[in-house]
């Protein structure tokens, strides 16, 4: 699979520029790999297939993009056992750099215990290790010269800040100049985008808008109190979500299932926690578009709601 070389190029390089990896991609032929089976990024934003790839190595906890020191490119988070407490035990999830080598060791040393290794379409495998006591996965990881994280979802989320827009006394920015951009107004009671004239989004009170031009990320303003300000894309949906009071989140206990709107995807680390519960990417329903994040504790749902400003139901 070449999702699986790819994670094992970046290994091997430990980092490097956006550049870089943009030619791994096509020289490896991810992308077409990806296409063939189908893999689809579930944002709105129509992403090119390298861009859904880094996200997906983001989501899973392999790889940082334009993170403090690498701002310009990627790097290889260290090889991680990351644990989460499930009811009956613990699941250690294997993320980060690999190598040939250590996962022949990984399987060899995880073969008395309860381990799988899942095939991905449009990501690396997921290796996953069930254990009774959570100090047998810090003595796997000891073996293995891997790093424990314990409890990574809870740690993860309680370094997080809620998604708040920014403070009247905020920094505020302009709309980008230019004829070529599209602009698409964000509609909470729809949940969807609608295409509008540069003149609606500089008449518009309140509302958050998407500026898209070719061969560039979009960029997300939200404007209000008479200002503008540059937001991450969900940060700004869910700022909207609140201000008009509208719950999108819902959690099924008898699954253990965080199911929401594919277009309200959370920020990328809140993802990422959500995630690492079960080391398995959210599913995607077409038909009714929305995510489904799988194995995820109460507490945890709980304390993501929290952060998106939302009332679980």
């Amino acid at each position: 699979m070449k999702a699986n070389e790819l994670l094992l190029w970046l290994s091997a390089r430990v980092e490097g520029s956006w550049r870089a990896f943009r030619a791994a991609v096509e020289k490896l032929q991810v992308a077409e790999d990806l296409e063939m089976n189908g893999g689809r990024e579930f944002e709105y934003d129509h992403f090119p297939l390298h861009q859904q790839l880094r996200l997906n190595m983001e989501r899973l906890g392999h790889v940082e993009f334009r993170a403090r020191g690498c701002e310009d490119g990627w790097r290889v988070v260290p090889p991680t056992l990351a644990t989460t407490r499930e009811s009956n035990g613990w699941i250690g999830v294997l993320c980060g750099a690999r190598s040939d080598p250590l996962l022949e060791h990984f399987v060899r040393m995880t073969s008395h215990l309860q381990a799988e290794v899942i095939p991905q379409a449009d990501a690396p495998d997921v290796y996953r290790v069930f254990a009774s006591d959570r100090e047998e996965l810090s003595k796997l990881c000891e073996q293995s010269s891997l790093l424990f994280q314990s409890d990574a979802p809870l740690a993860i989320l309680s370094y997080l800040p809620p998604a708040d827009p920014l403070p009247r006394n905020g920094p505020t920015v302009e709309f980008p100049q230019g004829a070529d951009w599209v602009i698409h107004k964000f509609l909470p009671d729809t949940l969807g985008w609608r295409k509008v004239s540069r003149a609606d989004a500089n008449s518009a009170c309140t509302g958050f808008f998407r500026f898209m031009i070719y061969f560039q990320r979009p960029r997300y303003f939200l404007r209000q109190w008479g200002h503008i300000f540059e937001l991450p894309r969900a940060v700004g949906i869910y700022a909207l979500l609140r201000r008009r009071r509208r719950n999108v989140l819902r959690y099924d206990g008898n699954s253990r299932s965080l199911i929401l709107p594919a277009v309200c995807q959370p920020p990328r680390l809140l993802e990422r926690a959500l995630v690492l519960c079960s080391g398995l990417p959210p599913t995607f329903d077409a038909h009714q578009w929305r995510l489904t994040y799988a194995q995820v504790p109460e507490d945890i749902a709980q304390l993501a709601a929290r952060l998106l400003r939302q009332d679980l139901s």
